[in-house]
């Protein structure tokens, strides 16, 4: 689940960004009923994925996150173009990747 402090931020970039970049958070949580409830009071509108495996999910064990929250930029080829610790480094990661054809 994203840092708290961060949701505003992303949601802010989601809604910018939203045509061109598609955001996906990454639950460790075990408990998804938490989950559910932190998606409904945020009104986050991204998808969510969680399997209630901490950090032995299979999402997490491909990505190897060292905490929370680690934030990836995949570009179109699928690879890997930013690992931050901090949604504030998004755009200046993604901005360079939509002027590339």
């Amino acid at each position: 689940m994203q840092c708290v402090a961060e949701v505003p931020l992303l949601k802010q970039l989601n809604a910018k960004y939203g045509k061109d970049v598609v955001f996906v958070g990454i639950s460790v949580d075990t408990n998804l009923d938490r989950l559910d409830k932190f998606i409904k009071e945020k009104t986050i509108t991204w998808p969510q994925v969680g399997d209630g495996k901490e950090f032995q999910g299979e999402v997490p064990m491909l990505y190897r996150p060292n905490g929370t929250p680690t934030l990836y930029v995949v570009d179109r080829a699928g690879k890997i173009a930013g690992r931050l610790n901090s949604a504030e480094k998004i755009e200046e990661t993604v901005q360079p990747l939509l002027t590339k054809p």
